[in-house]
């Protein structure tokens, strides 16, 4: 039991004050004994207050009354008109233990705060003084919330080849209706152009690597006649070829260099534009596509769909898209493949946890595209997102799947720390 004499003359003892934080709240208690003599025309009130650095929060007063003091208050209140008045809450006689508790909001400041008391004196004389000592000190009434250890997220590694493979839709020209001639100005095509002229010269600036072949693919949209759209898909991938030879004379590539898949009727990208789409019925088309039936009844089928609305609407909203020829793999030698094994020697580490010394190994290759994303991965396996994008960048630069994952589950993790700041900030502001 913490006990405080309180003067000479009314002995008051404070007993056992007790800080406590409640839910958002701070609570004070405490007891004052003040059943012995008391002088009885005097009023005594107690403050606690916490307080930290220049920021000091009060709270109520306990007031102890001497009883000719009580009476001459109550007399002033009735010749002023409050003829109810008595003792309030906190307001008491002397002569008995009395138990005080209040609550206050919790303050961010309250980090370190002290609980400390004034004593108040009125009656024949007035004068304020603390009571001596500090009660409780240095209380630790409100931490300061920390944003959660970064999470590592699960990697995606792809095995190192001399095959570099291009995304579907990434390096994709597409062409106009029965149409096998290039047009820039349509679909985006410029701008593909250049994505397709950028990897050529990617490849090509590594002076180990030795191109083998190209792979182009050309497709026709799943209308009209089948041998006509076997001529358009061959067609449209022999123009790709013309323009990468005629637009990159630097490599001297011939056709020789360049490996034609002929797609012709492209039913794999209409089942995914399809599923893409906004179109009410694609379900059913999709079933028709995944169906036993012939190319030439699976269109039939199609077509009868709400009357033909169906197939139009393909033909607007999905057809475009499937008329196309796309950059689809690189086939290389290497002149001097030693990075091959800092590479693998660098992904066996990655495999057994020893993301520093892979991150060191395959420093040797750095200038190999086929490490990028393993660089990326010892560096996104350490918590170093910051150092890891870059190396996802180049990756993805040359088309690695894997590395467009990576960076989507670095993305996430950014994502998650934001919201997590953004709590922790709105939290704080709770208690400012």
């Amino acid at each position: 039991m913490i006990c405080l004499s309180v003067g000479l003359k009314a002995e008051v003892k404070l007993l056992d004050p007790v800080v406590s934080r409640q839910d958002d709240s701070v609570v004070v208690t405490f007891q004052l004994d003040a059943k012995k003599a008391f002088p009885i025309r005097q009023k005594e009130a107690f403050i606690p207050y916490l307080h930290q650095g220049e920021d000091t929060l009060w709270f109520d007063a306990m007031e102890i009354y001497g009883r000719e003091r009580y009476k001459r208050e109550k007399q002033e209140k009735h010749l002023g008109g409050d003829r109810n008045w008595e003792l309030g809450e906190n307001q008491y006689l002397a002569g008995e233990v009395v138990n005080y508790c209040e609550k206050v909001p919790v303050k961010r400041w309250m980090k370190g705060a002290t609980l400390s008391f004034i004593k108040y004196t009125s009656g024949c004389n007035c004068k304020s003084e603390p009571i001596s000592g500090v009660l409780k000190d240095s209380l630790t009434l409100f931490t300061e919330p920390v944003l959660p250890q970064r999470r590592i997220p699960q990697y995606v590694m792809e095995e190192p080849s001399r095959q570099w493979n291009f995304g579907q839709d990434e390096l994709e020209i597409i062409f106009k209706v029965s149409k096998a001639e290039i047009d820039s100005s349509v679909f985006d095509n410029e701008k593909t152009f250049g994505k397709i002229l950028n990897a050529v010269d990617k490849i090509f600036a590594n002076p180990h690597f030795k191109i083998e072949k190209i792979e182009i693919a050309g497709y026709a949209s799943p209308e009209g006649r089948r041998n006509f759209n076997k001529w358009l898909g061959e067609n449209r991938a022999k123009a790709l070829i013309d323009y990468i030879i005629t637009h990159r004379p630097q490599y001297k590539l011939g056709k020789r260099h360049f490996r034609i898949r002929n797609g012709e009727e492209n039913w794999p990208g209409l089942r995914r534009h399809l599923l893409e789409s906004s179109i009410a019925q694609k379900d059913q088309v999709v079933e028709i596509i995944d169906s036993n039936m012939t190319d030439e009844m699976k269109k039939t089928a199609i077509k009868a769909i709400d009357k033909g609305a169906v197939w139009k609407k393909m033909l607007d909203e999905v057809y475009p898209h499937l008329r196309c020829a796309r950059y689809l793999a690189v086939f290389f030698e290497s002149t001097d493949d030693h990075a091959m094994d800092y590479i693998h020697e660098g992904m066996r580490l990655i495999q057994v946890g020893e993301y520093e010394q892979a991150y060191q190994q395959l420093l040797h290759a750095q200038d190999d595209m086929r490490a990028y994303n393993s660089l990326g991965v010892s560096l996104m396996m350490q918590g170093r997102f910051e150092d890891a994008m870059p190396w996802f960048e180049k990756a993805v630069d040359m088309n690695s799947a894997a590395a467009k994952k990576n960076m989507a589950a670095i993305q996430a993790e950014y994502d998650y720390e934001a919201a997590c700041r953004q709590e922790i900030e709105n939290y704080l502001k709770k208690y400012e």
